[in-house]
């Protein structure tokens, strides 16, 4: 009888082993389906289009109207992406592409030259380790994604913007340095 029991005592928490898992994987779909900083969707796109493009002209012009209309949520995003860069997602992922780059490099042939590089960088590009040419990728990246918060900090404003601008300014060995200062001139001319 105890072993008849204990049968029916698994089979019962089967359906609540059940229902525990699907409560954690909804929970985790809507964790996931969130967006960084508490923005709304929308703002969010706005948000992720600027910092992770290399826009310019015309495609810049259109994306800062559109940030323009989130002014004060981006404001808000755009310090904290300063501080935090990009996502550990967003690393992995910008790794993966980087890991590709070298791959689909590593198949052409390197030319014996290239007009506006002398021997000696030519050579010491083709020496590059995958690791040390990824690791500069993401670098770059990581950089780019702060400068490009930034500089849209400098586009929307807000509270506290000129002062988080000015501060990054001051220093001029920090690789943001540039950033702000240009950002600071944008906030002067609107």
């Amino acid at each position: 009888m105890s072993g008849q029991h204990a049968s029916a005592r698994r089979t019962a928490s089967r359906p609540l082993r059940w229902i525990v898992a699907g409560a954690i994987a909804l929970t985790c779909t809507l964790a996931s389906a969130q967006t960084r900083y508490g923005l709304s969707p929308e703002a969010f796109a706005v948000f992720n289009r600027w910092v992770t493009t290399t826009c310019v002209g015309d495609e810049a012009r259109a994306l800062i109207e559109e940030m323009r209309r989130f002014r004060e949520p981006l404001g808000v995003a755009f310090r904290k992406a300063i501080a935090d860069g990009p996502t550990a997602e967003e690393l992995r992922a910008a790794r993966a592409a980087a890991s590709e780059r070298y791959d689909a490099r590593a198949k052409f042939p390197m030319p014996s030259t290239i007009e506006g590089v002398n021997e000696k960088e030519l050579a010491a590009f083709g020496r590059v380790s995958r690791q040390a040419y990824v690791d500069d990728q993401v670098q770059r990246f990581a950089t780019g994604y702060r400068a490009n918060a930034v500089a849209g900090l400098g586009i929307v404003g807000g509270p506290g913007s000129r002062e988080a601008l000015s501060r990054l300014a001051g220093s001029r060995n920090a690789p943001l340095g540039l950033a702000a200062r240009e950002a600071l001139k944008t906030m002067d001319t609107q």
